[in-house]
């Protein structure tokens, strides 16, 4: 008898799927999860799109792929510009700024997916970057000439606000597209002054939309305890996973290249 119950308790065990205690809907396409969204949510003044950027050479889509081939021409007809985290003036390069910041972070470049959106939208609405000049580039020094990336964040945080900010005053509905820290509608305690999202949010609708490639975000262990990573365990080619954090804020997962991630998380427990 004692053995069935242990045999019994085992078998409770390993059938355990944290995916059965979270709220989430599958959809076929990333298409149709964005028409869901805007239905749901309806429209906003600002579309506030984050991405988890890729830390090494992927073999898929980049999230800035996804959102140019899939997302921006399904947010475009309700937007009138696009605003990116970006400079793309290089006259400041030469104080290494970038250099640290590729040898730190170790991103893949993004000149080729910022082309192609560029290309993308056009015709449609005129895209911003963010203006820098070399004092405020090299203002993210330290006195070792080291990069303060909190100082980083702070001031592209900063730039993001006030450059969609400006936009917003002018009447304009705007399409604002950078990294997943910035665009929180609800952030963690003391990373609230590293969101442009939430003080727009005090003057008009924001939507937040943060997209997640399976790839790029499984091996982030910073990432393990987000209430949306159990997903990832359902991740494939045929389906997007689509979350709720709060009103106004979603997380979309997107398609994954193959089901070798769902395999990867679904070990993890």
């Amino acid at each position: 008898m004692r053995l069935a119950v242990v045999a019994s308790l085992l078998c409770a065990c390993s059938s355990y799927d944290p995916v059965d205690e979270i709220t989430h809907r599958e959809l076929p396409n990333t298409g149709a999860a964005i028409r869901a969204i805007l239905a749901e949510a309806g429209n906003a003044q600002i579309y506030a799109i984050g991405e988890y950027h890729a830390t090494n050479k992927l073999e898929t889509r980049a999230p800035l792929a996804h959102f140019t081939d899939d997302i921006v021409g399904r947010l475009a007809p309700w937007a009138d510009d696009l605003v990116v985290e970006a400079w793309f003036d290089s006259s400041c390069s030469g104080d290494g700024v970038q250099a640290q910041i590729q040898a730190v972070t170790n991103r893949p470049s993004a000149a080729a997916d910022l082309a192609q959106l560029a290309a993308t939208t056009h015709a449609r609405m005129p895209m911003h970057g963010l203006p820098m000049t070399c004092i405020e580039h090299a203002s993210v020094l330290d006195p070792k000439g080291r990069v303060d990336f909190f100082r980083l964040l702070v001031m592209v945080t900063d730039k993001l606000r006030e450059r969609t900010e400006v936009l917003v005053k002018q009447g304009h509905s705007v399409i604002v597209y950078g990294g997943a820290l910035h665009n929180d509608l609800y952030p963690r305690y003391a990373l609230d002054e590293l969101s442009y999202a939430l003080p727009l949010a005090k003057q008009t609708s924001v939507l937040e939309i943060d997209l997640v490639v399976p790839e790029v975000v499984e091996p982030l262990k910073m990432l393990w305890q987000e209430p949306w990573y159990p997903l990832l365990s359902r991740a494939s080619p045929d389906r997007v996973l689509l979350w709720e954090r709060g009103p106004n804020s979603y997380v979309l997962i997107l398609p994954a290249n193959n089901e070798a991630v769902a395999q990867r998380v679904r070990v993890k427990w």
